[in-house]
């Protein structure tokens, strides 16, 4: 069932996949009404097999809302293509996770910095957690064999500063230092609309997590640069709608990192370096689904430092 069809052109157009996001859900979306100015955007919520009613309630609200329903979660980029799909055409489109909170005139800020910068394909504002830290994920390198060892090795814990030791998550560099990554965290993905054209849609083999970092690859595979912009920052409510200790959302993770080895990098390595990376995933997915199973805590968790990285 798909409500409200809506008119181009548009600056942005603006995805959101939702699965039982509750209130928060209310909070991103009044948040966008409220704070982005000046542009001309419509909003696609792609109800994901909900059973809370936040979506109608949504709607309900905001009646602007273009609501799209599934029966049954499809998934986060299968979600994201469909609502591109039924979303109309724009100069940009932004994926926006739905336990996120706009805290200002983000969009805006990010379209200006896109049209001053016509090389940038992809781009991220700085992403806080509700204790104020940055969500490190949103300014990424991909991760390489090199970036598991020094994860592994507790090396990225010990030497942040380090250019190279530290290049996972850019901890080198001051959070307000805007800059040319590898990868912006889908929480909140601004992509040009002639960059998404050129190198298609997200890929539906990665159920949930990794889709991001495969955009960014392909789109620096293409010529196109992904910059990290602190100018804007952008509240994140952090695993609100996935319960991000689950088996299954374990089993995801684990998933896609393996996914996306095997696509960019495996060609890039010997044999020998390609099954040292799937055992040590296999390895880490195992020793997590077991500490998970017996309900050791999110504590517990986080002292194991094998491949843990986001």
């Amino acid at each position: 069932m798909v409500d409200n069809p809506v008119k181009t052109p548009l600056d942005v157009s603006i995805i959101i996949v939702n699965f039982n996001g509750g209130s928060v859900l209310r909070d991103c979306v009044a948040s966008l009404f409220a704070r982005t100015i000046g542009v001309k955007f419509a909003v696609t919520l792609f109800d994901n097999g909900s059973s809370d009613g936040s979506a109608e309630r949504i709607k309900k609200e905001f009646g602007e809302v273009k609501l799209v329903h599934h029966i049954e979660n499809v998934g986060f980029a299968k979600a994201n293509n469909q609502a591109i799909a039924q979303s109309g055409a724009a100069r940009y489109y932004l994926l926006l996770n739905p336990d996120t909170v706009l805290r200002s005139d983000a969009i805006k800020t990010m379209m200006d910095f896109m049209d001053a910068n016509p090389n940038a394909g992809v781009c991220g504002p700085k992403v806080v957690l509700e204790n104020g830290k940055l969500d490190a994920p949103c300014r990424r390198s991909f991760k390489t064999p090199a970036i598991y060892f020094y994860n592994t090795l507790g090396l990225s814990k010990l030497f942040p500063k380090s250019r190279r030791f530290g290049k996972y998550y850019f901890s080198y560099l001051d959070e307000d230092e805007g800059s040319e990554v590898d990868s912006v965290v889908g929480a909140f993905l601004m992509i040009r609309g002639e960059t998404m054209r050129e190198i298609g849609l997200l890929d539906e083999s990665f159920f949930i997590y990794g889709e991001d970092e495969d955009w960014c690859f392909r789109a620096k595979q293409a010529g196109w640069k992904v910059f990290y912009n602190p100018n804007e920052s952008v509240l994140h409510l952090k695993g609100t709608s996935t319960g991000k200790k689950s088996l299954t959302m374990s089993v995801h993770w684990h998933k896609a990192a393996y996914l996306f080895h095997r696509k960019h990098l495996a060609g890039s390595y010997g044999m020998l370096t390609n099954l040292i990376v799937y055992a040590g995933i296999a390895l880490h997915l195992g020793v997590s689904l077991f500490f998970t199973t017996i309900n050791l805590g999110k504590k517990r968790l986080h002292e194991i430092r094998f491949f843990h990285i986001q």
